[in-house]
């Protein structure tokens, strides 16, 4: 009898002990050989599988990061739990967390000593796991850039709460108000609060039109 070469996404979920969702996971992080059938479903090699289940004695070393981005938020101890959130998540995924790296800086700021001490634990090869609850707690723009390159030193980055989905507008509109968020932080607490105010209701109003008169579909032809 010919053995059998691949198995199902159930299968090797059942074969390794964890969740389709982990397998899933694995795919999408690139952890894991993948092929899709023509209906479009996950195909996993059984050699791959037998690999995994031969290393998966070893625990993986996680690294936490949390930030917020004002002392405000950090009094109102808002970094404080976010920490507990994201341990709580490794201790249920089983991860051994070796390094907690918290701290209170913008997301635009090249030089947080929070992501230096990330950066050479990559380098060094002292994690595998980095565990974060947005994609913004690590950087504003360039997200998918900054995890490719850490699965180039086979680290796995994991956001515990995924983005939702957003059409181009909305997308763009974030980026808009992030940036302006920031920027106006270097301003006197009254002006700035001021200034986000008034891009914040330019944006919605921004929103609100494209609603209206049906331009934010990507779809819409031009009449002949």
């Amino acid at each position: 009898m010919k053995k059998k070469e691949f198995l199902s996404a159930g299968e090797a979920a059942h074969a390794l002990g964890v969740s389709v969702k982990t397998i899933q996971r694995w795919d999408k992080a690139g952890l894991l050989p993948v092929i899709r059938t023509a209906t479009n479903q996950r195909r996993i090699p059984v050699d791959a599988v037998e690999r995994i289940r031969k290393t998966s004695g070893q625990t993986l070393r996680c690294a936490i990061y949390a930030r917020v981005s004002s002392a405000k938020q950090e009094l109102m101890g808002n970094l404080t739990r976010q920490v507990e959130r994201l341990q709580q998540v490794a201790k249920e995924r089983g991860y051994q967390v070796v390094a907690l790296i918290a701290e209170q800086a913008s997301n635009l700021n090249e030089r947080r000593h929070g992501m230096k001490r990330l950066f050479h634990l990559i380098d060094q090869q002292e994690i595998d796991v980095i565990l974060i609850e947005y994609p913004d707690r690590l950087v504003c723009f360039g997200f998918g850039h900054l995890e490719e390159a850490f699965r180039w030193k086979q680290v796995r980055l994991e956001v515990v709460e995924p983005p939702k989905a957003q059409t181009l507008t909305e997308e763009l509109l974030a980026d808009l108000l992030s940036i302006v968020t920031v920027f106006s932080g270097r301003l006197p607490g009254s002006r700035a609060k001021q200034v986000r105010h008034c891009i914040s209701q330019a944006l919605k109003d921004c929103l609100k039109a494209e609603a209206a008169d049906g331009t934010d579909h990507e779809n819409d032809q031009t009449p002949a």
